[in-house]
């Protein structure tokens, strides 16, 4: 036989072979990425029979081909609800203090006098269910490290100085003060020392979680591959860091001549005031990114081996008819 004859069968059988595996049927649930319908029993090279759209761009949209080396959570619906009340809880406690600060601002305008404690109730309330989310982040899995358990759990017992400090400031020393931010008084000091304390636990908290937190985030194929962008909490800190700095700046300024004091209160309150909106900002991402992330987690990834049948499958199946 000639050769090149040889080598011509030999690559038509290589590509009947490529094509045999390329054609092969669906034979675990997929649903249409753009309409919902089963896709089962279907060639990847056919489209949806609803919509039209291709098998394929459903397999590159939600099959992940890593999802079967994922350790499989203990409890996925207790997981994705923690991590939404860990990032909800923080940030309801965030947005009472804007409530508080724009309270204030209209007592300073006299436009009222209302000072509503409510508000800081209702943060001092998300701050607890902030770190009852964060419970769920400690273990989440059985591959979790005893190490990583242990710092995980360090962080959210941090939790309850930050519940002590977060009551000493906005029931406490914003309560007695009419205006706390603006015209601080002689306890200005006091209250931007715990402003600091309250940064520093925040970053032992994110610290501790941040390892916890994206091992979730990771369990989605989009956000591992990079083909959504996910908030970071490094930059979080580092936005807290700058409100930080502002209050360093209002201590500082308690030791300064009062010519130039004026002058550093006000740069002060502006770092805070750029601080605290970035902060903000960054949260409302976080909590966007959980809500994304609640169904992935809630739910397995779905792995080639979940839609398509293996020969050790085939072989299983045969065997039991």
């Amino acid at each position: 036989m000639p050769q090149h004859t040889q080598q011509g069968e030999e690559g038509a059988l290589s590509r009947n072979s490529s094509d045999s595996v390329i054609a092969r049927q669906l034979t675990g649930k997929l649903f249409c990425i753009a309409c919902g319908y089963d896709l089962h029993g279907l060639s990847i090279r056919a489209e949806c029979p609803e919509c039209g759209v291709p098998v394929r761009a459903t397999i590159l949209g939600i099959v992940d081909p890593h999802a079967d080396e994922l350790t499989p959570l203990t409890y996925p619906r207790l997981s994705a609800i923690g991590l939404n009340l860990w990032s909800f809880g923080a940030l309801v406690a965030v947005l009472m203090i804007w409530f508080l600060r724009g309270i204030e601002v209209l007592r300073d305008l006299g436009v009222s006098t209302w000072i509503p404690s409510v508000f800081a109730w209702v943060g001092f309330v998300g701050l607890i269910v902030s770190m009852l989310g964060a419970f769920t982040l400690i273990r989440p899995h059985s591959s979790v490290t005893r190490w990583e358990a242990m710092r995980c759990a360090l962080g959210v017992s941090l939790y309850f100085a930050l519940i002590f400090v977060y009551y000493s400031i906005y029931l406490g020393h914003d309560i007695s003060s009419p205006s706390p931010l603006l015209h601080p008084g002689g306890d200005a000091t006091g209250r931007s020392v715990l402003r600091i304390l309250v940064f520093l636990l925040v970053t032992g908290i994110v610290l501790g979680i941040r390892p916890a937190a994206v091992g979730l985030a990771v369990r989605s194929v989009i956000v591992r591959t990079g083909r959504v962008d996910r908030q970071s909490m490094i930059a979080l800190l580092a936005s807290l860091g700058i409100a930080a700095l502002g209050d360093l700046l209002s201590i500082l300024a308690q030791f300064t001549p009062v010519s130039a004091r004026d002058v550093l209160e006000i740069v002060s309150i502006v770092v805070i005031s750029l601080g605290s909106v970035l902060f903000t900002v960054g949260l409302i991402n976080i909590c966007s990114d959980t809500v994304r992330l609640y169904p992935v987690i809630r739910r397995p990834g779905v792995g080639l081996g979940d839609i398509f049948e293996t020969n050790r499958q085939k072989t299983r199946r045969t065997e039991g008819i």
